[in-house]
């Protein structure tokens, strides 16, 4: 029997880290991607276009792992212990259709977490972005992808989603003082804004994708300015 060197070691846990979840795999818009404000993205997104991958990719993946020990949390919970009888009636991943875009197809999203009145989001990040979100408030991108769930779900009828919280899970944080809590009032405005720009963006490109060269980029977008140069 060979044993493995080192580097063989590491690359087969740098290549079990880098199998294709299904959130790697989706192809179409989603609600996370509609508040870029980023019009060139968006865009760029309607039309299927396949962004680089950023080099900074193992945050995402732990983030990925987060929800995923969060999601086996949730199912394993004792729903009799007063510590969690708000899960009751909790769904888990619960997939919810936002809009149907004209020409383009259902755009749909999974919500993590989903009690009554409230939707839950978790967002892995760290002490110091944390630090400006509480400055300067949580990116609008935040607020019009969880604005987007609400709107879909009261679509639905039923029981109304009220309030949402980003749960912010600080990846160098060490205890329970590194877990946070911003929330905001759902707001159907945010929503409808955002539909308005998603249809107004897809109007353009898909009359002619060369159309997508005359959006502007965010001066502040990452994939633009350092990951996929436009020019």
């Amino acid at each position: 029997m060979r044993v493995l060197e080192d580097a063989e070691v590491k690359m087969l846990v740098l290549d079990l880290f880098k199998i294709s979840s299904d959130r790697d795999k989706q192809r179409k818009i989603g609600p996370s991607q509609i508040g870029d404000p980023c019009d060139y993205c968006v865009g760029a997104k309607l039309l299927g276009r396949k962004q680089l991958k950023s080099r900074y990719w193992l945050a995402g993946k732990l983030g990925t792992a987060m929800h995923s020990m969060l999601e086996a949390a949730v199912a394993e919970a004792d729903k009799t212990d007063y510590r969690f009888t708000s899960l009751l009636s909790a769904k888990v991943e619960q997939k919810v259709m936002v809009y149907n875009l004209s020409g383009y197809g259902t755009i749909s999203g999974k919500i993590d977490l989903q009690i009554p009145g409230v939707i839950i989001d978790y967002k892995s990040t760290t002490k110091l972005k944390l630090a400006k979100y509480k400055l300067d408030g949580v990116p609008h991108q935040y607020v019009v992808q969880q604005n987007l769930y609400a709107f879909g779900v009261n679509q639905l009828g039923g029981e109304q989603i009220q309030k949402i919280c980003l749960v912010f899970v600080n990846r160098d944080g060490q205890g329970d003082g590194d877990v946070t809590i911003i929330s905001f009032k759902y707001d159907e405005k945010v929503a409808l804004e955002a539909l308005v720009r998603l249809e107004s963006i897809w109007q353009w490109v898909k009359t002619a994708p060369e159309n997508l060269n005359d959006l502007a980029s965010d001066p502040g977008c990452f994939y633009c300015n350092q990951v996929e140069p436009r020019h």
